[in-house]
C-alpha cells in the first residue's frame, strides 16, 4: 500500500511524458489514447534497470525533447527540414529559433524534467512494474496493436540518411549533364534572359493578385504577362528549386541533377551567370548551390561560414548592373536569387520602410505588416532591375526578357494575440501558390491569365521561353500561354491530405480612419 501512491504518480508522469513526446514529434497533433499508452508502457518497462534507462530510454526521450519545440511549431522531421539544417548559417538559425514560442520550449524542458522526476520515483520507491503479471499482460496486448510512436525515430533516421547520401553525391562526384546538344530556334529573340527567383513570397499576399495593400505597384501595372496559377515544387527552397530548376522525375517528385536548367541553357551555347543573396556552403553544397555552380560565372553575397549576415537585396543591384554592362557577343542567361521575404520578414526591412505605421495597427498584425512590406521591397527590386535593363538596352542595344517567380509560399500560425507567417510544411493548402510575371523589352500591353501551371514543368517552360530545342524537353510546356498544364502530377492529392480549410491571406484592419478601415480580417482567394 505504501507504493500505491508513488506508483500511481509514476504512471501519471509516464503518460504525461508520453503525450508531450507524441505531440512534440510533429506527427501526432492530437495523439490517440492507445498510442500514448504504448509509449508510456515502454517508459515504464525501460525504467527497470539503470543500463536500460541511461543507454536506451534517456537518449530516446532526449531526442524527442530536443525536437519538441520545432515539432510543435513546424511539424514532423522530414528530408526537407534536415536539408534546410545543412543549408542554414548561424544568422538563419537565430531567425529560425526566434520563431518558436516560449511555451513550445517549455514543453521540451517539461519532458526532460518529467523523465528525471519519474526515474527518481522509480528508484526511491523500488517500483518494479515488470513484475506485475496484470501489467505485463496489458502491456503486451497494447504494444501488439499499436507501434505508431516509433514512427518519429524511423522517419528522422530515414530523412537524415537520405540527405546525407544526396549531399555526399553532390560533393564527391561530378554530375555529368544528360541534355546532350541543344539548339536555339527562331523563337529565341532576346539577347539577355533574366530569371529572378524570389523567396517565401505567397501569391495571395501580392496586390497584383488581389491583396488590398498597395505592395506591388510595378508588378500590378507594368506591361507584361502575369500568370495566376503557378504552383511551387515544394514548401521550402531546397525542396522546391531542386524540382523547378531541373527536369524532375514527376512521378517520384525528385530532382534530376543530370538534367539541370543551367546545363540545358549552356548546351544551347548561352553564357550563364548566377548572382545570389542566398547562403552558400562550401563543404556541403546544398542542392541549389550545386545547381548554381554549373553557371559559367557566379557570385554569392553570403558564404556558409559567415556568422551574421542580413544582406539587403538592394546590394545585388550594382552587381547586376556591372554584369549586364559588360561587353558580350551572343546571348546571356542571368539568375538573380533574392532573399526576399525569408522569415523573419521584419529583418528584411532594416533599410526599407513598412507600408503601415506600427502605431496605427494592432500589435498582433505587426508581422503581417513586415511580410507585405517585404513583398513591396521585392517589387521595387524588380523595378530597378527592369530599369537597369532598359538603360543597358539604350546604351548597348541589347534586347531582354525578365521572369520573376518565388520558390515557395508560407503558412500561418494564428493565435488570439499574434500572427506568425513562417515555413510550416503540411499546414497550409495555399503554401504552394506562387507568383509568376514576365516582362520584356518589346512588351506593349499587359496580359493576365488565370490558369494552372505546374512547377514540375518549370525547366521545360524556361526552355520554351528561351527558344531552346532539345529532344528531352516537353515542347508543349509554356509558362505564359493561356492554356492550363494538363497534369498536376499528384499535387491535388497532396493538398487534399492537408488537414483543415485553406488559410487565406490576412488583411490588416487599420485603427486610424485616415488610412481607411478594413472590415474583414481575411480574404478568400
Amino acid at each position: 500500500m505504501k507504493k500505491l501512491l508513488p506508483a500511481g504518480l509514476a504512471i501519471a508522469i509516464a503518460l504525461f511524458i508520453s503525450y508531450l513526446m507524441m505531440i512534440g514529434s510533429g506527427f501526432f497533433p492530437t495523439p490517440e489514447i492507445k498510442d500514448v499508452l504504448v509509449l508510456a508502457i515502454v517508459i515504464l518497462f525501460l525504467s527497470a534497470s539503470k543500463k536500460a534507462f541511461y543507454f536506451v530510454l534517456f537518449p530516446i526521450v532526449f531526442a524527442y525533447a530536443f525536437y519538441t519545440p520545432t515539432g510543435l511549431t513546424f511539424g514532423p522531421p522530414s528530408y526537407h527540414y534536415v536539408a534546410s539544417v545543412f543549408a542554414t548559417d548561424l544568422s538563419e538559425t537565430k531567425e529560425f529559433l526566434s520563431q518558436i514560442p516560449v511555451l513550445h520550449y517549455a514543453a521540451g524542458f517539461g519532458i526532460l524534467f518529467g523523465i528525471v522526476f519519474f526515474y527518481w520515483l522509480v528508484r526511491s520507491y523500488k517500483l518494479h512494474f515488470y513484475r506485475n503479471k496484470t501489467f505485463v499482460t496489458f502491456a503486451l496486448v497494447a504494444v501488439f496493436f499499436a507501434s505508431a510512436p516509433f514512427k518519429f525515430l524511423q522517419e528522422s533516421y530515414d530523412s537524415t540518411v537520405k540527405v546525407k547520401n544526396e549531399l555526399d553525391r553532390l560533393n564527391n562526384m561530378t554530375i555529368e549533364t544528360a541534355w546532350g546538344k541543344s539548339e536555339l530556334t527562331a523563337d529565341s529573340k532576346y539577347d539577355d534572359y533574366i530569371l529572378v527567383i524570389g523567396e517565401s513570397a505567397r501569391k495571395d499576399y501580392h496586390n497584383a493578385y488581389g491583396y488590398p495593400a498597395p505592395n506591388t505597384p510595378f508588378m500590378s501595372n507594368a506591361k507584361g504577362t502575369l500568370i495566376d496559377g503557378l504552383t511551387a515544387g515544394g514548401t521550402n527552397t531546397i525542396a522546391s528549386l531542386k524540382l523547378m530548376l531541373t527536369k524532375p522525375n514527376s512521378k517520384e517528385w525528385e530532382g534530376n541533377y543530370t538534367l539541370g536548367m543551367v546545363d540545358l541553357i549552356k548546351s544551347a551555347g548561352v553564357h550563364t551567370y548566377w548572382l545570389s543573396n542566398q547562403g552558400y556552403l562550401g563543404t556541403f553544397d546544398t542542392p541549389v548551390s550545386s545547381l548554381a555552380n554549373k553557371s559559367d560565372e557566379k557570385v554569392f553575397l553570403k558564404s556558409g561560414d559567415s556568422f551574421s549576415q542580413n544582406i539587403s537585396d538592394f546590394e545585388l543591384l550594382p552587381l547586376f548592373e556591372k554584369t549586364i554592362s559588360q561587353a558580350h557577343q551572343g546571348k546571356r542567361f542571368i539568375v538573380v536569387h533574392l532573399y526576399g521575404s525569408h522569415p523573419i520578414s521584419c529583418d528584411r526591412l532594416t533599410d526599407y520602410a513598412k507600408i503601415y505605421d506600427d502605431e496605427k495597427i494592432e500589435k498582433k498584425y505587426h508581422n503581417v505588416n513586415c511580410y507585405v512590406s517585404s513583398i513591396k521591397k521585392t517589387d521595387e527590386v524588380l523595378e530597378k532591375l527592369y530599369q537597369a535593363l532598359q538603360k543597358n538596352q539604350q546604351q548597348n542595344q541589347r534586347s531582354f526578357s525578365m521572369i520573376y517567380f518565388a520558390d515557395h509560399g508560407l503558412a500561418h500560425q494564428i493565435t488570439d494575440d499574434n500572427i506568425v507567417i513562417h515555413n510550416s510544411s503540411g499546414k497550409s493548402k495555399l503554401h504552394l501558390n506562387i507568383p509568376l510575371f514576365k516582362i520584356s523589352s518589346d512588351d506593349t500591353e499587359r496580359k493576365e491569365y488565370k490558369v494552372f501551371k505546374s512547377g514540375l514543368n518549370f525547366t521545360d517552360g524556361i526552355g520554351k521561353w528561351m527558344g531552346i530545342r532539345n529532344p528531352k524537353l516537353n515542347e508543349n510546356a509554356d509558362l505564359f500561354s493561356n492554356q492550363a498544364d494538363p497534369d498536376d502530377y499528384g499535387l491535388k492529392e497532396v493538398i487534399n491530405k492537408i488537414e483543415g480549410e485553406p488559410d487565406p491571406a490576412v488583411v490588416i484592419p487599420l485603427k486610424n480612419k485616415m488610412y481607411g478601415q478594413v472590415s474583414s480580417l481575411s480574404i478568400t482567394y
